[in-house]
């Protein structure tokens, strides 16, 4: 027996036995037990070393004092956490270092049914657990092991303190997580982390950390790692894609631009040079050269209303799209452009009418883009209604939804359209019947464009349809607030040059017969 230390301690005790030079001189029974390792295991190594193999590298024996107990984790052979409570006497006759184990109840670590231990086992995500504050890991499954070996490239991470491999730990990003956490109390997640790896590989994580409290004080961190590397990368290469192709579209669009422009200016000169002719040679043209001049300008302002609306749907799409807002009444207007058309509708044998609920209806927006809008819905109805039926435009005012808006309905008595086709109709392109004849023929681009056109003046378009009865295209646009309203329009109350000419380009592909 040892002066001043019971001899309990050496019948078969958790002990540690070293020489006045460290070495270990003899150990216990009991911590051979609790810690795996054997005498010829550890016998005449220098106590140093042994401490780095219980606690990590980075703990040293030197800052244990005499006669003093710390609790430590200790990582046993099998690399098992175990927490225990570790005191050190100087025995001074002899010069030797009396180091005793004792293991502490611990559940989270050591119990069966440990929590911890079931979620490492039972999950294929990376499991790491930390003890607090000193960020020293306790227990991991492979997978978190491996992460670490592929991040820092080192081995044997248990029992070692997050600051022992993570360059710069101390005031590093994940130290302020850490201190976060333990701040808080909260649980953070960190979504698709690159992390490169020492030969140069990047991959991607989400990162989960929870703490776990004992006696109201966290004592541990859960990390939890999932590998997002293949969803990642997957993403990026659809966004690498897209961009492709989105640099492909802008590369088409610049081409149909130019192609457009180029196009509009041999037509433009076409109908300037037959309106030239029609004046200058009025007397001097019969009526079959009449007729086959009216084929050629209806030709025309068929080409001229597709290349306007390629024009139009191109700038739009790349962002080019200018709006020349004004106060008008949309009453008035509304008016002022179904006169522009009723010869049309007279040519077919259809008559509209025209009504309004309101005296006056100001809105501040662009004449021309209107003029595009409500021509295009008069165009579609008179195409689509039979001779001796009728088209009904009215105008009112409604409230969808607590917010005031003005309502412009255009009524047809047409083929109607199907209600599993309803969408269809405001797609790029899109046409419900591609058998139609000549007489109703059409690009598809019409309604798409306008209603990109009536989302770009803040409004929106609605349809009602049944097959075989009819349609009715609602235009719906906000009622400015009331001092906008009495603000003086714009006045357009007959039909101008410029209305016209748009009026003969939107009804071109209308055919009548010769």
């Amino acid at each position: 027996m040892i002066k001043g230390i019971h001899s309990s301690y050496f019948n078969g005790g958790a002990y540690i036995l070293t020489d006045n030079i460290g070495l270990i001189e003899d150990l216990g029974c009991a911590f051979t037990s609790l810690t795996g390792y054997s005498k010829s295991d550890l016998y005449r190594k220098n106590i140093s070393d042994i401490a780095g193999m219980l606690f990590g590298s980075d703990f040293h024996m030197n800052d244990l004092e005499n006669n003093t107990t710390v609790d430590l984790f200790l990582i046993s052979k099998s690399w098992e956490a175990i927490e225990v409570s570790v005191s050190m006497y100087q025995l001074g006759d002899t010069n030797q270092t009396l180091y005793f184990f004792k293991q502490k109840p611990n559940f989270i670590l050591n119990s069966e049914q440990s929590f911890v231990e079931k979620l490492i086992e039972d999950n294929n995500m990376g499991i790491g657990l930390y003890s607090c504050p000193d960020y020293r890991l306790l227990q991991a499954n492979q997978k978190y092991l491996d992460y670490l070996q592929d991040t820092y490239n080192e081995e044997n991470f248990l029992g070692r303190c997050l600051a022992s491999f993570i360059p710069d730990f101390k005031g590093s990003d994940q130290q302020s997580l850490l201190l976060e956490i333990a701040r808080t109390g909260g649980s953070i997640c960190n979504k698709e982390i690159k992390i490169t790896s020492y030969n140069g590989e990047d991959q991607y994580w989400n990162h989960s950390l929870t703490p776990i409290t004992e006696d109201d004080q966290i004592r541990y961190i859960v990390i939890m790692l999932t590998d997002v590397t293949e969803i990642v990368m997957k993403g990026k290469c659809a966004e690498e894609k897209y961009e492709q192709l989105k640099q492909k579209n802008e590369i088409k669009d610049e081409l149909l631009l130019l192609i457009s422009h180029e196009l509009k200016t041999p037509l433009s000169i076409i109908t300037s040079c037959i309106q030239t002719m029609e004046i200058v040679c009025k007397n001097e043209l019969s009526d079959k050269v009449r007729k086959y001049i009216n084929k050629i300008r209806q030709s025309a302002y068929r080409q001229m209303k597709l290349v306007n609306n390629i024009l139009d749907n191109t700038r739009m799409s790349s962002g080019h799209f200018c709006v020349n807002r004004s106060h008008v009444d949309l009453v008035q207007l509304s008016k002022t452009i179904i006169e522009s058309i009723l010869i049309f509708a007279e040519r077919k044998g259809i008559e509209i009418s025209f009504s309004s609920t309101i005296k006056r209806a100001v809105f501040e927006t662009d004449v021309e883009l209107y003029e595009r809008i409500l021509l295009n819905l008069l165009s579609n109805a008179v195409k689509f209604t039979p001779e001796g039926k009728s088209i009904d435009v009215k105008i009112s005012q409604t409230s969808i939804k607590g917010k005031k808006k003005y309502c412009i309905q255009v009524k047809d008595s047409g083929i109607g359209i199907p209600s599993d086709k309803k969408e269809l109709i405001f797609e790029r392109f899109g046409r419900v019947d591609k058998s139609l004849d000549r007489y109703t023929e059409g690009t598809g681009i019409g309604l798409y464009l306008v209603k990109m056109l009536v989302s770009l003046m803040e409004g929106d378009i609605k349809l009602e349809s049944k097959e075989g009865v009819g349609s009715t295209f609602s235009l719906l646009f906000p009622v400015p607030p009331s001092k906008q309203s009495l603000k003086e329009p714009l006045v357009i109350e007959t039909p101008n040059e410029q209305l016209l000419t748009a009026s003969l380009i939107e009804f071109s592909d209308i055919y009548y017969g010769t």
